[in-house]
């Protein structure tokens, strides 16, 4: 399964929008209503999923879809 694939199913645990219904471009707060709660703990499920370690200090510029993808991208092949 590829990463995009496996984001959004993961991420929809978390909201109550379905996988195929997210857009890229959607925004993880404002969008998908996660709070901050629900943003800690699907980075945690993120980093088990992709095997991956994430500095905090790399999520401040993180609000959309495609802004966690590009970064679990960077964190793969760090």
């Amino acid at each position: 399964m590829k990463t995009e694939s496996i984001f959004k199913n993961l991420l929809a645990q978390y909201c109550d929008i379905a996988p195929q219904d997210m857009k890229n471009d959607m925004r993880l707060s404002e969008d998908l209503g996660l709070s901050s709660f629900d943003l800690m703990s699907f980075l945690g499920d993120m980093e088990d999923s992709f095997d991956v370690e994430i500095d905090p200090d790399s999520l401040a510029n993180v609000s959309t879809i495609n802004d966690a993808l590009k970064l679990i991208t960077v964190f793969q092949g760090a």
